[in-house]
C-alpha cells in the first residue's frame, strides 16, 4: 500500500504511517482477507538472553517468555485500539467541518429573525446552504478552507530577531529544540532524497507537518520558510532523506548534550518487547546495518508508550547502501515495541540530555 495516512496524511511504509503509526492496511479488504497476513498476527516473540560481552546483548523472539496466544491478543488489542482512535478522530473532524459549514446558515437565520421578526423561508435557507457547499470560490469567508489555518495562532511570544547564523543537516531522528537545535526562525530545504518534517510543540500549541520531495500530487515541496522552532518543541524527521536547516537568529541553547549513562548496546530480532523488562529505558539510536550487494533489508518498529501515544519507525537498505540510523529515540519504562523485519541494534545515543522520561511524549 502506497500513498498517505488516512488519519494524519504522513507517508506510508508497507501500509503503516511513518508518523502516527496507524496501520492503514485495516482499510484494505484484499489485505485483510489474505490468510498469509493472519499468520503474521500470530508471530511469536521471545526470550531475553545476555552473553558474556558487557557491550552488547542479543534479544531474540523465541518461546517460552511470551506465548503465541498472549502475543496475538496484545497485537490485536493494540490494532483495535489504534482503529478506535482513528475512527474517533475521523468523527471529530467531520463534526468540526459540519459546525463550520452550518455556522453561516445559523447566522443568516439569526440575523433574519432580528431584522424581520420571522425566520427565513425554506428556499432562502437552502440557498445559503447551497452557496456554502457548492461554491467554487476558495477565498469565500463562509467556506471551510484549511489553507487559511495559522499554526502559530496560539503563540504568546515572538522569537527574538537578533541571534546568530546557524545551519545543520539532519536525517531521520527526534531532535529537541533548545538542546539539539537552537531556537530560531528557519528556512528548511531538502538535502537528499525525500523526508517528512513534523514539529510538535505542546506549550505553544504548534503542530506542523511538511513533506519534502518532488511528488506534487502529495503536496511535497523542496523548501519551506518561516519554520518557527521554540525551546521545548520536538522536531521529527522520517523517510530516509535529510533536511538542511538555516537561520540568522539562532538563540542560546538551554541545555547541552551529555554522556549517555547507558553503555550497553542491544541487538533485537523480530518480536514484542517492553522497556524496563527486556531493555533498560533510555535514549537510543536505532541502527539498521549496511546491506550486502544484491541484498534488501528493512525493519518496522511500532512503539506504544505508557500514556497511550503511538509512533512508527522504519528504515531500509538495499544493495550495499550504508547503515541507516534513527537518532535520539526516547524509550521510557513501560513502552511496548513490536519489531518486524530484519534485526536492528539499539545503541546509546550521543544526543543524550537530562529529562524526565516518564513524561514523554507529551500529549
Amino acid at each position: 500500500m502506497t500513498g498517505r495516512c488516512s488519519l494524519c496524511g504522513s507517508r506510508l511504509n508497507n501500509g503503516k504511517c511513518d508518523y502516527c503509526g496507524l496501520d492503514n492496511r485495516m482499510y484494505d479488504r484484499k489485505y485483510m482477507k489474505d490468510p498469509y497476513h493472519m499468520a503474521e498476527i500470530s508471530r511469536a516473540a521471545g526470550t531475553f538472553s545476555q552473553p558474556g560481552s558487557s557491550r552488547k546483548t542479543m534479544v531474540t523472539a523465541n518461546p517460552p517468555v511470551r506465548k503465541r496466544t498472549e502475543i496475538s491478543f496484545r497485537w490485536q488489542k493494540k490494532q483495535n485500539s489504534g482503529a478506535a482512535k482513528s475512527r474517533a478522530a475521523v468523527v471529530i473532524v467531520i463534526l468540526v467541518i459540519l459546525i463550520c459549514m452550518a455556522g453561516p446558515v445559523l447566522f443568516q437565520v439569526g440575523r433574519s429573525v432580528i431584522e424581520t421578526g420571522s425566520t427565513p423561508d425554506t428556499n432562502s435557507g437552502k440557498s445559503v446552504l447551497d452557496s456554502i457547499l457548492f461554491s467554487d470560490d476558495s477565498d469565500s469567508s463562509s467556506g471551510f478552507d484549511d489553507s487559511d489555518h495559522d499554526p502559530y495562532s496560539y503563540v504568546t511570544r515572538e522569537i527574538p530577531a537578533d541571534g546568530s547564523a546557524w545551519e545543520v543537516t539532519l536525517g531521520d531522528g527526534c531532535y529537541q529544540v533548545g538542546i539539539h537545535i537552537p531556537e530560531g526562525i528557519y528556512h528548511v530545504e531538502l538535502a537528499g532524497e525525500s523526508a517528512d518534517l513534523h514539529v510538535s510543540d505542546t506549550e505553544n500549541i504548534i503542530y506542523k507537518s511538511i513533506w519534502f520531495g518532488d511528488e506534487a500530487k502529495y503536496d511535497e515541496v523542496t523548501e519551506a520558510d518561516d519554520i518557527r522552532l521554540y525551546n521545548g518543541a520536538e522536531v521529527s524527521i522520517s523517510g530516509g532523506g535529510s533536511l538542511l536547516f538555516t537561520t540568522d537568529n539562532a538563540q542560546q541553547l538551554i541545555q547541552k548534550t551529555t554522556i549517555n549513562p547507558l553503555t550497553e548496546s542491544f541487538t533485537l530480532e523480530e518480536g514484542i518487547f517492553t522497556a524496563g523488562e527486556d531493555i533498560p529505558e533510555g535514549i537510543y539510536d536505532i541502527v539498521l546495518p549496511e546491506a550486502e550487494l544484491n541484498e534488501y533489508i528493512w525493519f518496522g518498529l511500532d512503539l506504544s508508550y505508557p500514556n497511550g501515544s503511538l509512533k512508527y519507525l522504519w528504515a531500509s537498505n538495499n544493495n550495499g547502501e550504508p547503515e541507516q540510523r534513527i537518532r535520539n529515540v526516547i524509550i521510557p519504562d513501560g513502552t511496548e515495541f513490536t519489531l518486524d523485519g530484519d534485526p536492528i541494534e539499539l545503541v546509546p545515543s550521543e544526543g543524550y540530555f537530562e529529562t524526565d522520561l516518564s513524561e514523554y511524549p507529551r500529549n
